[in-house]
């Protein structure tokens, strides 16, 4: 079985926000905080959040493995900032979702027909809006173009969004040379002395 990742990248200043907004969205599902310690790993299992210290900006809540729309929408909401949920699925490609005040404003998915064949028109819902992003995030369009292209149009499997990116565009960790150019820095889990994350675990109120 290949890599399932979830991550949320939430544009906002302040961690402990972020941790106190995921407490109180969980209590309202009957879930109550557990433990809350420092990690320098995530484990993608229900139930726990791994948060990220603040980067250029963004704060990145790991997920569950499986994608959680109503969270993240949930996420944005009580923030009011913009929230992405990123995807790997599977080891075979990236997909993200952009969440604003509780509502779903762009979605991307290189493989749109992966789970079932669509028509043009709902090919097209996936295929994400560099101009949007640009405007949200004061980013050049440009920057972002490359990365956002259905792989089926791809010929060279080789062929990266930029020279300078590490991985090609084909690749389901070409995710993080997108990120990069919207400041969001992964972080470096082969160095666990320059990680500080934070660790939820919720347990089910009987």
């Amino acid at each position: 079985m290949g890599l399932f990742l979830t991550m949320l990248a939430c544009k906002i200043n302040s961690r402990e926000k972020v941790l106190d907004s995921i407490i109180k969205i969980m209590k309202r599902r009957d879930f109550i905080i557990y433990s809350k310690k420092n990690v320098k790993e995530i484990t993608g299992k229900e139930n726990q959040f791994e948060i990220s210290d603040i980067k250029n900006g963004w704060v990145q809540v790991f997920c569950p493995e499986v994608p959680n729309d109503s969270l993240a929408s949930s996420l944005s909401k009580e923030l009011n900032v913009p929230v992405f949920q990123f995807h790997i699925h599977n080891g075979e490609f990236w997909m993200y979702q952009l969440f604003l005040s509780g509502k779903l404003k762009d979605k991307f998915n290189p493989l749109p027909d992966y789970w079932s064949k669509l028509n043009e028109k709902k090919k097209n819902e996936w295929k994400g809006k560099p101009a949007l992003l640009a405007k949200i995030f004061n980013i050049s369009e440009p920057k972002l173009m490359p990365y956002l292209i259905h792989w089926e149009k791809l010929k060279d499997k080789r062929k990266k969004a930029f020279p300078d990116d590490e991985f090609p565009l084909i690749s389901e960790w070409s995710i993080v040379d997108f990120q990069k150019k919207l400041g969001i820095i992964y972080p470096e889990f082969d160095k666990p002395d320059s990680l500080d994350i934070i660790r939820l675990t919720f347990k089910k109120l009987k």
